[in-house]
């Protein structure tokens, strides 16, 4: 697994989006390797996102809560090489 990844929410300024999530790597001290960031329409599927790629029930349900209040957080994710590969492939969301 790579622990090299957080991911960084943010509201989406796009509607009817609700939430975008961009993939940082934390070693690069900026967003410079960041991934395209994806739009997710809200709490649940940010959620399910968040779970599949390893992160625990009560560290998405503290950074939802704090999303609530704020308008960014960041999580610290387990990614698998598997799933970034997914990831990267992925078409990026339509803006």
């Amino acid at each position: 697994m790579s622990q090299d990844w957080k991911i960084r929410v943010q509201r989406a300024e796009q509607k009817p989006f609700v939430h975008k999530a961009t993939f940082v790597r934390t070693s690069s001290g900026g967003d410079e390797n960041a991934l395209d960031a994806r739009y997710l329409y809200g709490d649940g599927d940010l959620a399910v996102l968040l779970e599949d790629l390893g992160a625990r029930a009560p560290e998405i349900c503290r950074l939802i809560d704090t999303l609530h209040g704020q308008t960014s957080a960041e999580i610290l994710v387990d990614v698998t090489d598997e799933s970034m590969e997914m990831l990267t492939r992925r078409p990026p969301a339509t803006r």
